[in-house]
């Protein structure tokens, strides 16, 4: 699609003073119960023209929620609020570790996205795709503050949830990968084509190495980690604002 900026706000149902100063995705599975719970953050809130992308406010600021499962879906709205102008998008969401000493609920930064999915491709991504520092350094303050464990560096994106064999996360180990998601590379990729600033905000939900994914049972200890982290990366998305 080529629409000019007054096509895309058309579409969108936006005025030019709407325009929202930054985009927060969450890649879910359960957006039915997520949607809503992080709409309560907002004011003044109201569904856009385009399906599940939400508008509202946050301290007065304009933003845009979109829970958006998987790369193909997670490049839309970084496309759509891109052309409008938006200057940064925040990825949230889960993701499975892939180092030693990462446990379920501690917060995962990614640096550097390795590209395993395929729609990068199409906003001039190849091999990695990478994060805005100042915004990493930003989060990582964020979170250690609310008294999180944080872990940085080198990630990976893959298009295939249930694809994951021992061999290929021992693969992503020893490329030096850290952390696995659905979203994060994509997301880079498209921020980074309309000159918008990016960061990934996850907490570790799998813990790959140790054979324990989502279907598996958690503590209750683990369980509250897992939920204390969810809220912080909604929370520390809106606060970050648009420059760090």
């Amino acid at each position: 699609m080529n629409l000019s900026r007054d096509g895309w706000l058309q579409a969108v149902g936006l005025d030019a003073d709407e325009v929202p100063h930054r985009v927060v995705l969450e890649g879910t599975w359960w957006s039915r119960e997520r949607t809503p719970q992080r709409l309560e953050h907002l004011t003044d809130v109201r569904e856009l023209a385009f399906p599940d992308i939400y508008w509202g406010r946050y301290e007065g600021v304009p933003v845009a929620f979109c829970a958006a499962y998987g790369a193909p879906r997670a490049v839309e709205p970084v496309h759509v609020f891109g052309s409008l102008g938006s200057t940064s998008v925040v990825q949230i969401g889960s993701c499975g570790a892939l180092a030693p000493g990462m446990r379920s609920g501690d917060v995962m930064l990614p640096e550097v996205a390795t590209i395993g999915e395929g729609a990068s491709q199409y906003y001039g991504g190849v091999g990695s795709s990478t994060a805005t520092p100042a915004l990493v350094e930003a989060a990582e303050r964020a979170f250690v503050e609310r008294g999180l464990r944080v872990h940085r560096g080198d990630h990976v994106t893959t298009s295939a949830l249930f694809a994951q064999p021992p061999e290929r996360v021992q693969a992503w180990r020893a490329a030096g990968h850290r952390a696995v998601d659905m979203e994060t590379s994509a997301v880079f990729s498209a921020a980074a084509h309309f000159g918008m600033e990016r960061v990934s905000l996850l907490f570790v939900w799998d813990e790959l190495l140790n054979d324990r994914t989502w279907l598996d049972a958690f503590s209750d200890e683990e369980r509250e980690r897992q939920r204390i982290a969810n809220d912080a990366i909604f929370d520390v998305a809106l606060a970050l604002g648009v420059t760090a």
